[in-house]
């Protein structure tokens, strides 16, 4: 710990003496970051929770056709309606990744030529329908990139196509809505970053008075976040739903860093000259922080470990540990060299900054070396007879420090209540509802959604509804298994759920007259009249597909269900030796994938405990120490589940990763607390409760005006047009503000609490467990 502590003395030490170097490293890191957030590409959709799987790529290569569907309405007879059609049909077929491009205007050419002036011809075509679609088939096995400028293209084809006034033409399908919403994920990026920021500077205006520089936090943090940005571009993790809402969260975090340094700074100088105070500071407070960055890293490891299956919260909790890191980076190559040349130019500009007559009596000198801090060494306030008894203090300060020692003073109150409203928690998130389905996330009123919506609603369900079974296996065209299929499609249709099946035996069966063929050579027959374009929707690279329709609008659960059917179908129709025959697609891998997420909440939260709880007892070697920290946050995991309950926040797959994060971020209020806790309980003639007073005196104000502003940083998130992020931001509001209270309420008599025990029991802890050595100022 000494060790620590002297590494950051020694940094404090390197940006005093080189404060504008120190400002030259960052500005080039800066640049650099430029660079990688240039690379930074989206995900979206199912695709974002679909991790690495061996079937769904084969399937993807052979079989995924991705498209554009365009939904004509009103006057689709009409021969200038049918000729916009021809003309849109014919550009879209040369865009490259364009397989084909299936419309009525086809049907129209085949039987006439061309498209006749007579709309009674047309009608004996394809109908008289007041509905038509044209399909825009992509080449199997595209990326969301690879398909967002055929998307494009179709949007510039549909306006040059002209169609009539009297046709309402809608552009939709998965690549209009992957393009929508990835445009709509950077534009929500960038207005919670501008939103947060704001909020950061309503914040610090108010809250942190009496502080030089007041506003300079919120550009340390965003330097730290833009950081974040060329990390994650560098890194290959792409912008998604979720990951989005990381840099809200940054702010806040990044701000209760850089404010904790800055009023930390602030303390010092009123006992020490510029050129001592910062080294003083920074070996205060730089190891506490350090470890609580660490903590909240952890935390979203946590979150990283327990969720390796799905990619999307991979990349939130890897964005989220590249942003604690740089954002605590920021604060130090940032912030502190600034305060620094200001702190100087003060000094020379306009009188000393800091008193100039030493605490032992001396008079600095300023001969350029750097003192170190004495051991022991009062402070103005500690001559004065009343450690709590600073102007920085303030009437909030000695507020907190009467009620922390109000309630460290009754213990055994304080902690039952805390315990019964935990218990209580726990009972409330077992009734709490869910948001599991990924169109949930995204806005319900996204221009694509709605478009996709009623292209559903024209068309029986769409693409929403089937699934896909691929089938591999060495002679796939053998009527033994063409008859299988036949097995299962009449197994799986009275399966609940399930609504259909289509399958190579059906097509076989639908061109030999009913009936499946005997022989292999039969089989290639029937097999050899069906156009390509046909065929390769049921056989292509040496595997075959399956589709089996789903009922519309399935509940999560239902959706579970269906998949359960179906694999249990195949199971039951027996696949002959040889063949194997898989459920898959994103939303066959995503679902489960999520819900899992969500059921799996406390083993992620407990996974968080302990590894926060691993990096404690490294760093104390103490076990009171490595435990007390730790009991106000999982006071916080339950008591979060009464805010949720109150205000109706379900528990979405993000908001299940919350327990881990809160251990993690909270850490650093409580560690904080601790930490100056133990120093004042060193000084001779200090009580347990005159130590409580003194630590939640000082350090307790500084705590709240991070707390505060880290609530203002992550209540960006309740504005997001994402339902999920919007939850996500109340939610962690609520928990910030508790674990803040449980910082200053339940701590105090934790320390209470276990440092008696620790007395009692100080040969099982160890001397230092309940006079452990000051651990410099926190």
């Amino acid at each position: 710990m000494s060790a620590l502590r002297s590494a950051f003395r020694t940094v404090g030490r390197e940006i005093q003496a080189h404060p504008v170097a120190t400002l030259l490293v960052a500005l080039v890191l800066l640049f650099a970051a430029f660079g990688g957030a240039a690379q930074i590409t989206s995900v979206t959709g199912d695709q974002a929770f679909t991790g690495e799987n061996p079937t769904l790529e084969t399937f993807n290569e052979a079989f995924d056709r991705g498209s554009i569907s365009m939904l004509l309405r009103g006057e689709t007879t009409d021969p200038a309606t049918l000729r916009a059609v021809a003309r849109f049909d014919d550009r879209m077929s040369d865009v490259e990744n364009v397989a084909y491009v299936a419309s009525p205007a086809d049907q129209v050419r085949a039987e006439y030529g061309r498209i006749p002036r007579s709309e009674a011809k047309i009608e004996r075509v394809i109908g008289d329908s007041d509905t038509v679609i044209v399909r825009v088939v992509f080449e199997p096995g595209l990326t969301q990139p690879e398909e967002r400028p055929i998307y494009t293209e179709a949007l510039n084809a549909e306006e040059w196509a002209r169609f009539p006034a009297g046709v309402d033409v809608i552009v939709t399908g998965s690549a209009a809505f992957s393009a929508q919403l990835s445009e709509l994920i950077g534009q929500s990026t960038n207005q919670l970053l501008g939103l947060a920021v704001g909020l950061m500077i309503v914040a610090l205006f108010f809250l942190f008075r009496g502080v030089r520089l007041r506003l300079l936090p919120i550009v340390a943090v965003f330097t730290g976040v833009l950081y974040t940005f060329g990390a994650i571009g560098y890194a290959g993790i792409p912008n998604s739903t979720l990951t989005s809402s990381v840099f809200p969260i940054l702010i806040g975090l990044g701000i209760d860093y850089s404010v904790q340094f800055h009023e930390r700074y602030e303390e010092e100088l009123e006992s020490a000259p510029p050129r001592e105070a910062l080294p003083r500071a920074l070996s205060g407070i730089g190891p506490p922080v350090f470890v609580a960055m660490l903590a909240a890293a952890l935390g979203f490891g946590a979150t990283w470990i327990s969720t390796l299956d799905s990619p999307a919260f991979v990349w939130f909790a890897q964005t989220s540990i590249f942003g604690v890191l740089l954002t605590f980076l920021a604060g130090i190559v940032v912030l502190l060299p600034v305060l620094t040349l200001y702190a100087r130019f003060r000094r020379h500009g306009f009188g000393e900054l800091g008193p100039r007559e030493l605490a032992d009596g001396g008079i600095e000198e300023d001969d350029g070396r750097d003192s170190e801090a004495k051991p022991g060494t009062a402070t103005a306030a500690e001559e004065s007879g009343d450690p709590t008894d600073s102007e920085r203090v303030g009437p909030l300060g000695r507020t907190l420090g009467r009620t922390s020692r109000t309630l460290a003073a009754n213990p055994g109150v304080v902690l039952l209540v805390a315990l019964l409203l935990m218990g209580a928690g726990f009972q409330a998130g077992r009734s709490l509802d869910t948001m599991a389905d990924t169109e949930e996330f995204v806005p319900q009123d996204l221009p694509a959604y709605v478009d996709l919506q009623q292209f559903r609603a024209q068309t029986g369900g769409g693409a929403a509804v089937q699934y896909d079974v691929l089938v591999t296996g060495s002679d796939l065209r053998h009527p033994a298994v063409l008859k299988w299929m036949m097995r299962f499609e009449r197994a799986a249709v009275g399966a609940p759920l399930i609504q259909g099946v289509d399958s190579p035996a059906s097509l076989v069966a639908a061109h030999n007259g009913g009936e499946i063929p005997d022989t292999r050579a039969g089989v290639d027959r029937v097999l050899g009249e069906v156009p390509a374009r046909e065929r390769a929707r049921y056989y292509n690279d040496g595997a075959a597909h399956i589709t089996v329709i789903g009922a519309q609008d399935m509940t999560t659960g239902e959706t579970l269900s269906f998949i359960s059917n179906v694999r249990e179908t195949i199971r039951f129709s027996n696949p002959p030796p040889g063949v194997d025959a898989s459920l898959t697609g994103t939303a066959v891998i995503s679902t489960p994938s999520i819900v899992e997420q969500i059921e799996s909440r406390n083993v992620t939260t407990g996974l968080g405990v302990l590894f926060v709880f691993g990096l404690l007892l490294a760093y104390y070697r103490n076990l009171v120490k490595a435990v007390a920290p730790l009991v106000p946050m999982v006071f916080v995991i339950g008591w979060q589940n009464l805010y949720m309950a109150a205000l109706s926040i379900p528990v979405s797959p993000l908001g299940a990763s919350l327990g881990a994060m809160s251990v993690g971020i909270g850490a650093e209020y409580t560690i904080i607390v601790m930490e100056r806790y133990y120093e004042e309980k060193g000084r001779p003639g200090t009580s347990k409760l005159d130590a409580v007073e003194t630590a939640a005196t000082r350090v307790g104000k500084a705590i709240s005006v991070s707390g505060m502003t880290t609530v203002f940083g992550f209540s960006a998130l309740t504005l997001s047009p994402f339902p999920i992020l919007g939850d996500f931001g109340y939610l962690t509001v609520g928990v910030i503000f508790l674990t803040l209270v449980a910082a200053l309420a339940t701590l105090p008599p934790t320390l209470i609490v276990l440092d008696g025990v620790a007395e009692r029991l100080s040969p099982l802890f160890g001397s230092r467990a309940a006079d452990a050595e000051p651990q410099g100022n926190a």
